[in-house]
């Protein structure tokens, strides 16, 4: 954590460095007068970089090439006249040095960011261990399962399971941020804990971004996944106190695809559909479009 506050510390010196920059008069003009474009530039720039995750992932040069080559194009095609009567080249090269040095702060920002959050589901983890994968990881898995269903013409169903933390604000006050996010991953970790507990070894755990658990369980039918699920939320209510929702959908009597696997199952947890509606499934045959 010292690092990161060492990062948000100059972070903050490199906005009052542009901030005093581009106010500084010097006997009623400015000293340095920035172009527009370049305000535009950081103020685009910075948060982009520190915002999407999967930017901390490449090595640094890559945003740093991109926001470069951004301003240089910008410099190109605009009139620097219009904002401003500055045109010297030293101006210029303190811009493009200012932008890249906003960029390498908000890089590793964000880098130092992702380690906070790898440390605390470390944390969740080792208290609570699972084997739950994230989804990106296990793409050739999912192919392979599927294409084994596919080629043998057997059954194979998706279970989505989502934590319905709204429950649980209403009944607390709502804590500090970091309080808030270490919890929310103490739960998952316990979630998938209790999956574990409940599943086969053949069936296949997942986590996707958003925190959702993606259960892939081959030779299972609808009224199987149905029965899974109906046990995995019973579990979670008693032994963590939190309701889940759950969507479900099966192959290949409702989707073809993996992708359309998914969908259908994400249309049911978002329709809040009960499982108990679902059982009706069993006897109606659905048509794949």
């Amino acid at each position: 954590m010292t690092n990161l506050r060492r990062s948000f510390f100059w972070a903050a010196i490199y906005l009052a460095i542009i901030l005093v920059l581009g106010q500084a008069d010097y006997a009623g003009r400015p000293i340095i007068n920035f172009a527009s474009y370049f305000y535009l530039a950081v103020m685009i720039a910075v948060p982009v970089t520190l915002f999407f995750p999967g930017l901390s992932r490449v090595p640094v040069y890559v945003p740093l090439a991109i926001w470069a080559a951004i301003y240089l194009v910008l410099l190109q095609i605009l009139d620097r006249t219009v904002s401003t009567a500055s045109i010297e080249f030293p101006v210029i090269v303190l811009e493009f040095a200012l932008l890249e040095s906003g960029v390498w702060f908000a890089f590793r920002v964000a880098f130092q960011i992702s380690d906070a959050e790898s440390v605390m589901d470390a944390l969740a983890l080792g208290a609570f261990p699972n084997r739950v994968k994230d989804i990106e990881s296990e793409s050739l898995r999912i192919k392979v399962e599927f294409t084994r269903s596919r080629r043998y013409n057997r059954p194979l169903s998706l279970l989505v399971l989502e934590a319905d933390y709204a429950e649980r604000i209403k009944t607390r006050e709502v804590v500090k941020s970091i309080q808030h996010d270490l919890m929310n991953r103490f739960t998952l970790a316990r979630i998938g804990q209790n999956i574990d507990d409940r599943i086969r070894q053949t069936d296949l755990v997942l986590k996707d971004h958003r925190g959702r658990f993606l259960i892939l369980c081959p030779e299972t039918e609808l009224a199987d996944i149905i029965l899974l699920a109906k046990r995995i939320e019973t579990a979670i209510t008693e032994r963590i106190d939190l309701k889940v929702r759950c969507g479900v959908a099966s192959f290949p009597d409702e989707a073809l695809t993996f992708d359309d696997l998914m969908k259908r199952a994400h249309e049911r947890l978002a329709s809040k559909e009960s499982l108990e509606d679902l059982v009706v499934l069993e006897s109606t045959p659905q048509e794949v479009s």
